[in-house]
């Protein structure tokens, strides 16, 4: 094999990975693409072992989530990204086993914070209820 047929079968590989529009194990999905594992799900893409989710893609045992991308291990997510070991964020990226945070970025081990500054728990929850009705998040 040369330098051309390799990259040439390497192409194809790839252009056959893309263009796979499989589920497996599925049960209740619609409109999902290259998902293992996903139930009760729409329109997620290449995800494995999702549950109740919605516009995911590139997710790993993720459930109750929406909108997200690159997250695993997590839970309760909005519109997040590269997000891990997480509970209950919105609009937020790159955090690491953090708990009930909104708009944040790069945080780790953090709970109750909103643009990366803690608050009190129940002070979280009034500025948030607020947030969500004034950014239309749902």
């Amino acid at each position: 094999m040369n330098k051309n047929d390799f990259f040439n079968k390497f192409a194809q590989l790839k252009k056959n990975l893309q263009n796979r529009d499989s589920n497996e194990k599925c049960y209740n999905i619609e409109k999902c693409s290259n998902c293992t594992k996903a139930f009760y799900c729409e329109n997620c893409n290449s995800c494995y072992k999702i549950t109740y989710c919605s516009n995911l893609e590139n997710c790993v045992e993720v459930s109750h989530s929406h909108f997200s991308q690159n997250c695993t291990n997590s839970s309760y997510l909005k519109n997040c990204s590269n997000c891990h070991n997480s509970k209950y964020l919105t609009q937020s990226e790159n955090c690491y086993n953090c708990v009930y945070c909104f708009g944040c970025i790069g945080l780790r081990n953090k709970e109750y914070h909103i643009l990366n500054e803690p608050y009190p728990k129940d002070e979280y929850y009034k500025i948030v209820k607020e947030l969500e009705k004034a950014l239309s998040v749902k």
